[in-house]
């Protein structure tokens, strides 16, 4: 029994120390390399070579390509990823343009953007929802500039006295004269680019949903 158990052992030992053999294009043997090889079109890694995996294909491809192959032979180069046309720009999935209007073109943007969504109800009940994730903490429920990042959370000593001060003092009330005004252009903008104290959310929030906050707010200042 212990023969057969030393022999058991050496064998393992064997295959194991085969498996590291990698070098160069060798992988060595994987474990489930369906999981580490995708099938499917890459933009990142691409392998060109038809017959890289065949040992492990079992899949009867039409065009006989083996298992590791995830080129588009019909691209130039077999790139996976082409180039953008020259003088195009991409457009998102409602085929709207970038927005391209710098931080200091507030007044601009208030008076000639646009928004591209009607005011249904479903975008004002979007909007809400989207104001309460993003807006809310600073501006309160209402708009009213009362958030809790705004009404306090810093205690300080004030004449003996422990009192909360805010975090951000001056965070705008959406409803207050000076800005009830403002046009969904102007709200769209400042979400966009940030102003003063309120940092740019053009990289968290998809241009669709600041529309939508955007027609929300004015609800408020109704």
């Amino acid at each position: 029994m212990r023969i057969v158990s030393t022999l058991f052992v050496a064998f393992s030992a064997a295959v194991v120390l085969t498996s590291c053999g990698a070098g160069g294009e060798n992988q060595g043997t994987e474990y489930a390399p369906n999981m580490y090889h995708s099938v499917a079109y890459e933009p990142y890694s691409q392998i060109t070579d038809e017959d890289a995996g065949r040992w492990l294909t079992s899949i009867d491809y039409p065009d006989g390509h083996a298992e590791f192959y995830n080129s588009n032979k019909f691209n130039p180069y077999r790139m996976n990823m082409r180039e953008a046309a020259p003088h195009t720009v991409a457009r998102n999935k409602h085929g709207w343009l970038p927005y391209r209007l710098g931080k200091d073109s507030l007044a601009f943007a208030a008076a000639n953007v646009k928004s591209p969504l009607d005011s249904t109800a479903a975008i004002i009940a979007d909007g809400k929802v989207l104001y309460e994730t993003y807006c809310d903490h600073c501006h309160g429920p209402k708009g009213k500039g009362d958030g809790k990042v705004a009404a306090g959370g810093v205690k300080v000593e004030v004449n003996g006295e422990q009192k909360e001060r805010s975090i951000y003092a001056g965070v705008a009330n959406l409803t207050s004269d000076a800005l009830k005004g403002v046009s969904e252009g102007h709200i769209f903008h400042v979400i966009t680019m940030g102003k003063g104290l309120m940092w740019s959310h053009g990289s968290q929030i998809s241009p669709e949903d600041r529309w939508k906050i955007a027609k929300y707010v004015k609800t408020l200042q109704k």
